[in-house]
């Protein structure tokens, strides 16, 4: 039997920059549906011809974490596939060759957590706090939260948050270096769909190969990076969007490019 049920999440266009949107208020629970349509919505990211995506939520909070009902029954085997199921969607988002940008109006708690710490840019409104409190309930956080949190913020700070559980203010993780951006929720969605769409009017294939070295660095350091960096920086010299870039420049100055990301 086909199922009726509306969508939990799902993908809007807007111009150049597909919309991940988690659509399950109140809470934005993470249930079987939606983690199934989170899923769905990020692989079919790369079909929409997007050039930059936001993620953002609908609701009162941006998540509450995973609807506990869904961790009862399990052994070690089914409790490990449910951390894998998270760890994927986080897996697949990171490795869009596309600038991603997470907009958190509100709590966003464990595996909502998890899911922005795998986007490029992160901001927050003033009033949103985020922590992995899985240690409240005797969970270990296993979306990728753990490490991500040690890559932006060090480990003695993640050693905090997990071991804790606590909750934290926007203001707090974006002097930690988890959040980019802090702004007044009123003027937080228009300013980060505009930016997204700058981003989304850039050279996104250079943007893309940008992203590969940043993840190199991140997992294994600078001598990864390096290992990698000039070949992967190479690709660009036969863009059309460094020649337009270059002919821009000489001709009108910087920052007027057109770039088509090809």
């Amino acid at each position: 039997m086909t199922s009726t049920a509306a969508p939990k999440a799902r993908i809007d266009l807007l111009g150049d920059v597909a919309e991940l949107v988690l659509s399950g208020p109140p809470l934005n629970l993470f249930d079987g549906q939606m983690i199934a349509d989170v899923a769905a919505a990020v692989s079919s990211i790369a079909a929409t011809g997007a050039r930059a995506v936001l993620v953002r939520a609908e609701g009162k909070v941006f998540c509450a974490g995973v609807d506990v009902a869904h961790f009862r029954g399990r052994d070690n085997a089914s409790g490990a596939a449910l951390m894998q199921s998270f760890l994927d969607i986080v897996h697949e988002l990171e490795a869009l060759p596309l600038p991603t940008l997470a907009v958190v109006h509100g709590l966003n708690l464990t595996i909502g957590f998890e899911l922005v710490l795998g986007c490029d840019l992160l901001w927050a409104a003033e009033e949103a706090s985020m922590g992995l409190v899985e240690a409240t309930v005797g969970l270990t956080p296993g979306g990728g939260g753990t490490q991500r949190l040690v890559a932006r913020a060090g480990v003695a700070r993640a050693a905090e948050a997990v071991l804790t559980g606590q909750v934290y203010s926007a203001t707090e993780l974006q002097q930690w270096g988890v959040v980019n951006r802090v702004v007044p929720r009123a003027d937080l969605l228009a300013e980060a769909r505009a930016h997204a769409a700058a981003l989304a009017a850039g050279p996104t294939l250079a943007a893309g190969w940008g992203k590969q070295i940043l993840l190199a660095a991140r997992d294994g350091g600078v001598a990864a990076a390096d290992a990698m960096s000039s070949e992967v920086s190479g690709r660009v010299f036969e863009t059309s969007d460094l020649e337009a870039g270059i002919s821009s420049l000489l001709a009108h100055g910087p920052g007027k490019a057109v770039f088509t990301g090809a």
